[in-house]
């Protein structure tokens, strides 16, 4: 009894499916015509679709542990000249290569990117990137259809109020109004920051309609992002060389003043015996060796606070240099039609599948 169910099931299951593929290849015309406009719909979308270039390059930066042990031989000459290179061991800035892509989204790093002036090769102009996508830019066909179908209410607002003018940003806040923000959002999508966690490799990505201007822009943020890092962990370190050199400058200055003191003095007592003149002497040559002390003291303090502030700066290999792309990276026209072909094919199966059971 259970193998004559089981015999009927399957049965059921062919019977089922041969119908499925009868209904299917009555409506062969239907999910043909269906299948060309989305065709139709995926062409349009890839060639209005706008295009995009991407630009990239690989950085390695180096290690801070790994800069300690060469230092070996350095630390039994700098210990002859009185500097010690012990209390460099460890690195009180700590940065890690994920904090990296917080540094590239940051408000300033993109503004700062967003105004600075590139080169567009397409359209032999030199603009800011802001400048481009703001008045230059053209919207695609979907952005016009958007901008006047559910975007209508925005559109007739801004030209209501296109008198209104931002604010001037004070040295404290910034101030950006809607249609800037927005631009500076998508501009943040353009950028990626990639972070290999096992080889500590870090790929910058930038994606521009202009190939040039890809190529420049991703120049300009390996050259910021290297500069931030470099600020960050030798902010410290820099700080305090400064403050030792200005220490020692007036330091310097003193021991001069004293060392002429002392000088003159000598020259003036060279033949007198008189008592309170050695003992004003020797006063002014105590004045001398404490002077002496500072200065020498703070010498060797400045050498010190050099060699840390070198061991500290990070150093960054560039693996993979920037390159001009020939090859576009969007749209991918192939894809987007075969995406939309399978699409078309499927909903008019499943749409007369969908009629096949109601009507049953």
């Amino acid at each position: 009894m259970a193998e004559e169910k089981e015999h009927r099931v399957i049965q059921e299951d062919e019977i089922d499916l041969i119908e499925l593929a009868k209904t299917i290849w009555a409506g062969r015309k239907f999910i043909a015509k269906v299948t060309g406009v989305f065709v139709l719909i995926g062409l349009v979308i890839a060639f209005t679709s706008p295009v995009e270039y991407e630009a990239s390059c690989k950085l390695l930066p180096e290690s801070q542990e790994a800069q300690m042990p060469n230092m070996g031989g350095l630390a039994g000459l700098a210990g002859l000249a009185g500097v010690d290179l012990s209390s460099m061991a460890s690195s009180p800035n700590v940065l890690t290569p994920q904090l990296y892509p917080e540094i590239v989204n940051s408000l300033p790093f993109i503004l700062e990117v967003l105004n600075d002036t590139v080169y567009f090769e397409h359209l032999d102009l030199s603009v800011t990137p802001f400048h481009y996508f703001k008045e230059i830019q053209q919207p695609t066909l979907f952005a016009y259809i958007m901008k006047f179908s559910i975007g209508l209410p925005g559109t007739i607002k801004k030209a209501l109020f296109s008198q209104e003018k931002n604010k001037k940003n004070t040295t404290q806040f910034y101030r950006i109004s809607k249609e800037d923000w927005s631009i500076v959002e998508k501009f943040k999508e353009r950028i990626s920051i990639e972070i290999d966690v096992e080889t500590g490799i870090i790929q910058v990505l930038i994606e521009m309609p202009d190939p040039y201007a890809a190529a420049q822009i991703a120049k300009k943020i390996e050259l910021m992002v290297t500069e931030s890092v470099i600020e960050y962990k030798t902010d410290k370190s820099l700080k305090n060389l400064d403050f030792i050199l200005e220490t020692y400058n007036e330091a310097k200055v003193e021991f001069e003043r004293v060392q002429l003191k002392l000088a003159r003095a000598t020259d003036r007592n060279k033949n007198v015996t008189s008592a309170t003149a050695k003992i004003e002497l020797k006063k002014i040559e105590h004045e001398y060796d404490i002077a002496f002390e500072v200065y020498k003291g703070l010498s060797s303090q400045v050498e010190q606070a050099k060699i840390k502030l070198k061991e500290q700066t990070p150093v960054f290999t560039v693996l993979e240099p920037v390159r001009i792309q020939e090859e576009k990276s969007k749209p991918n026209r192939k894809l987007i039609v075969s995406l939309l072909c399978i699409a078309g094919i499927m909903f008019s199966s499943v749409t007369l599948i969908g009629k096949k059971i109601i009507t049953v």
